[in-house]
């Protein structure tokens, strides 16, 4: 099916710019939370009654609010669902060890919350080996996997831990400064400049310790160990302008593997090109 209301990338800043800062039950969503495994609240927007589910998972420094062009086009047919992690959006922010795994928690314990039975796991830059996660943990309620400017090397094993202690170490003592330009390479020339601004914005608000938690989370991921155990399609778009994905090593390494590009089009795919990401996701959705 083709949805109604398709939101084109001119439409971007008069249709969905006004509802950014909005909170997305004054725009017909419901709001709620459950504990995750360790205790924090993890609140979550979800529209819909089927036990067949879209469940979008947020990057680094983000929020459920950057899903709203898609929440707003699948919410017409289908069940859907979008997190906020553990330290993140209206989620609680006293977690004391922040991990993939329990960001992977995070997603299952909405997920049974909801009595959802029938779920595609759809994630954004930290998001992807956030829904890896969260299949290893839901087993076969999850079908399908979808990343979006994400999963750019399966083959990465943690990080040493004196590099990754030097760069904890620096993030910590210039936060403020290497945020910045970490916001920087999201964007290409001709990303919309309201969109930089906000995103910008919104990410330096992050909360600084689940930042630093997510960064740490980010360098201990073991993708071969946590893809060993999945066998469920895994489908991703990447803009080719970001970060280099290892293309070859990607699909030798994890058999049902798909990958897509997006071309002039910067690191905030489903917010840059709205229109032409629903119709691409609606697309890998209807043929899974």
């Amino acid at each position: 099916f083709i949805a109604s209301s398709v939101i084109s990338a001119d439409d971007f800043s008069n249709h969905i710019f006004k509802k950014l800062d909005r909170p997305l039950t004054e725009i017909g969503f419901k709001e709620d939370f459950v504990n995750s495994n360790d205790g924090v609240k993890i609140n979550y927007f979800f529209s819909g009654k089927e036990k067949k589910a879209l469940v979008f998972v947020h990057g680094f420094s983000c929020s459920s609010k950057y899903w709203l062009a898609q929440l707003e086009y699948f919410s017409k047919e289908y069940t859907v669902v979008a997190i906020d992690l553990a330290g993140h959006g209206n989620s609680g922010d006293n977690r004391k060890t922040y991990s993939m795994d329990a960001f992977g928690k995070d997603v299952k314990s909405v997920v049974n919350h909801l009595d959802l039975e029938d779920v595609i796991l759809i994630g954004h830059s930290m998001g992807g080996p956030v829904i890896v996660e969260a299949a290893n943990e839901l087993g076969d309620k999850v079908n399908l996997l979808i990343g979006v400017d994400t999963l750019h090397d399966i083959t990465a094993t943690p990080i040493s831990r004196v590099p990754g202690l030097i760069v904890n170490t620096l993030f910590k003592f210039f936060y403020e400064s290497m945020t910045e330009d970490i916001i920087s390479d999201f964007f290409i020339e001709s990303t919309d400049r309201n969109l930089q601004s906000w995103i910008r914005d919104d990410v330096l608000k992050s909360q600084k310790e689940a930042a630093q938690g997510s960064l740490n989370a980010l360098l201990k991921m073991n993708y071969p160990e946590n893809l060993n155990d999945l066998s469920i399609p895994i489908k991703v778009l990447n803009a080719r302008s970001f970060r280099e994905t290892m293309l070859d090593e990607n699909l030798a390494s994890y058999e049902n593997l798909e990958i897509e590009f997006f071309d002039d089009v910067g690191h905030f795919i489903m917010m840059e090109k709205p229109s032409e990401f629903n119709q691409w996701l609606e697309l890998k959705i209807s043929s899974k």
